[in-house]
């Protein structure tokens, strides 16, 4: 790959223009915020995704020595909700480490497993922050792109906007979950990088299709539905042609290009663009089968398995986890429940002011739009609308965010410099100080607004990185069950939750014999997802009432997907997913469908269930209204209700 021309070579650190110890102490903070508790919540399985690629390396075994030999068998996943590369990636790198540990030839463990794939996705992570940064400079180089007549990017302003992307929340909880959303995000970021290289003619077309392809193929033998991204390296080529020497006019009208169109043999032309089209596509497709060969080998696991994820996200299946996407709107759902919260509310608003502010003659501006679009349309139309499924451009709106500060920034800077060779004496801005010097006000109050703005963009971050930093959640409250909680109490809590609490924390230094998972409790985990269709659960949930002396609720899974309701007397937002009282009134649509759920959570969380409640545990972080998978995971809300005294225990419970 061609080295980028730069006129900013006066930075003595060539990688990223930063000088030698600060790029250090970036980097430090980088890849804290990345690996910090990378180990969070094992040994037991906190993410139900990251638990099944776990599972999945763990029974990677090839017996070539074996008579009974199949290429079939061979590191079959049996598993194809995802592709096989991030699953022989984490298997190569168990095996890695237990060569140098001496243990090679021994079973790899869940904890390993987990590990490994942690691992991977802190790592994708910093790669992907150190190209996002890459990809703001090969932008911000062009000269006079944005409007500017100078380069946005100088040293203390690239720093400052590192921040972000540092402290961005997507990216730290990403990188501490063992599954693939790092690195799609990873090579969705290094394909537009690889365009903005071909855009701007420092890539030639040999090495573009060949490093596109590959990434491409990466992509597609990680998940599948990655096949988009190939949408992005097409529309580069096929722009090609429409410019001289293969330079790109997207965006921008190229000069004598008519002139250029009339001379070219017209077939030629057309057939270069079919032939790099089909070379690209099928490089592309060599990749993927290479990268995960039993999509091929075992075709017949691998399309049933695809067609069940495909039904799963439209909707024609419908399954208890995805509930919560009933009644939703399209785009909305994903402007209001996943973008301000994975990305913080200041760089999302950031962001939309950047998408639609910044110049539309920028090429590469155009190219940013046109990926975050190609991307959004298709997938924010499914109906499941998970918030990894927005995951791969998450990185396109922080750019934007980033780029509409240095915009700012550009505006104070030019500002400051106009300002100090027109100066107007006696301004009410400006102080007269010792040996005729002034001190105008002005500019410090803008550079001080650049400054705020970015600390409250990083504010989001800086916060959820304390989801790692402290204990989780499921051991906080865990702690407190064992310590208040009688041995022998009986306790109502509900199914459907990746890790049952009480369970004990293996780190913990306590050595009381009580620290043993559920012991001596009668933990009854009810399905409620069925009570209002199930006349037996519902028998069942009165004989339970009328006995438990506790009531947890550990998460927000079932109530928040079918409770219309605040969490208690005192005024609070409710959990209502979708559109509310905008698109129509999901609240009716829920009390209709699950009239004794609402009954349910209703008179437990008002008191008139005769429980009150006692404990409350949570990482401290507000965005229980999010989308499900955003908080469930690594930093639910539990809540513990008591029966008080007004409510003693009989042989019915008349208040249910």
């Amino acid at each position: 790959m061609a080295k980028i021309n730069s006129n900013s070579s006066n930075f003595k650190f060539k990688i990223l223009n930063l000088k030698f110890p600060i790029f250090i102490f970036f980097f430090f903070l980088l890849t804290y915020t990345r690996f910090i508790n990378i180990g969070w919540g094992l040994p037991y399985p906190m993410h139900p995704d990251e638990r099944n690629i776990a599972v999945a390396v763990q029974n990677l075994n090839c017996e070539v020595q074996s008579s009974k030999f199949k290429v079939q068998s061979c590191f079959n996943p049996h598993f194809y909700a995802y592709g096989q590369f991030p699953l022989y990636l984490g298997h190569g790198l168990v095996w890695l480490l237990k060569f140098f540990n001496g243990r090679l030839g021994t079973p790899i463990s869940f904890l390993e497993a987990t590990i490994s794939l942690r691992t991977i996705s802190a790592i994708a992570s910093v790669i992907n922050a150190l190209m996002l940064i890459k990809i703001i400079q090969l932008i911000s180089n062009q000269g006079q792109n944005l409007n500017s007549k100078r380069k946005l990017i100088s040293n203390h302003t690239l720093l400052i906007t590192s921040l972000i992307l540092i402290f961005s929340p997507y990216f730290i909880q990403f990188s501490h979950f063992g599954t693939t959303e790092s690195l799609l995000m990873l090579f969705y970021s290094l394909i537009i990088y690889l365009c903005l290289l071909f855009f701007q003619k420092i890539l030639n077309t040999k090495y573009f299709i060949l490093y596109t392809s590959f990434i491409s193929g990466l992509a597609i033998a990680t998940k599948v539905s990655s096949a988009v991204f190939i949408g992005i390296p097409l529309i580069a080529i096929i722009n090609s042609k429409f410019s001289p020497k293969g330079r790109s006019s997207f965006g921008r009208k190229s000069q004598n290009s008519n002139r250029h169109l009339k001379a070219q043999n017209h077939f030629t032309s057309n057939f270069l663009l079919v032939f790099l089209t089909f070379t690209f596509l099928l490089s592309t497709f060599i990749f993927t089968i290479l990268f995960s060969p039993h999509n091929l080998i075992n075709w017949q696991e691998f399309i049933g398995a695809l067609r069940y994820e495909s039904e799963v996200a439209t909707g024609a299946i419908k399954v208890f986890y995805t509930r919560q996407f009933e009644g939703t709107v399209p785009y909305w759902f994903q402007l209001t429940k996943i973008f301000p919260y994975a990305l913080g509310w200041p760089v999302f608003v950031l962001g939309i002011l950047a998408f639609s502010g910044l110049s539309w003659r920028s090429r590469e501006i155009n190219l940013l739009r046109l990926a975050f679009l190609f991307y959004f349309i298709p997938n924010g139309l499914l109906y499941a609308k998970w918030t990894r499924f927005m995951a791969p451009i998450f990185p396109l709106i922080l750019i934007f965010s980033i780029f509409f500060l240095l915009k700012l920034y550009d505006w104070f800077y030019n500002y400051i410099r106009i300002s100090s060779k027109f100066k107007i004496q006696n301004s009410k801005l400006q102080v007269k100080i010792k040996n005729f010097k002034t001190f105008d006000f002005l500019p410090v109050f803008l550079t001080f607004t650049f400054l705020l703005l970015t600390f409250i963009s990083i504010l989001p971050g800086i916060s959820y990185l304390s989801v790692y930093q402290k204990l989780d959640v499921r051991f906080q409250a865990s702690k407190w069950i064992y310590e208040n909680i009688p041995d022998g109490s009986y306790i109502l809590s509900e199914t459907a939750n990746v890790v049952d609490i009480p369970t004990a924390n293996p780190k913990s230094k306590m050595q009381n014999p009580n620290q043993v998972q559920n012991s001596n409790y009668k933990i009854i985990s009810f399905n409620f997802y069925d009570l209002d269709e199930n006349p037996q659960l519902q028998e069942e949930l009165k004989e339970h009432l009328a006995k438990v002396d506790y009531i947890f609720v550990p998460s927000r899974r079932i109530f928040a997907n079918h409770y219309c309701g605040s969490l208690s007397s005192r005024p609070t937002p409710t959990l209502r997913q979708g559109s509310g009282g905008i698109f129509g009134n999901k609240c009716q649509m829920l009390k209709k469908e699950y009239p004794l759920l609402n009954d349910y959570y209703e008179k437990l969380f008002s008191g008139k269930l005769g429980f009150e409640k006692v404990a409350e545990f949570s990482s401290g972080l507000n965005d229980e209204q999010a989308e499900e998978t955003w908080s469930v995971f690594d930093h639910l809300i539990i809540r513990i209700f008591k029966r008080n005294s007004t409510n003693p225990k009989s042989k019915q419970t008349s208040n249910f």
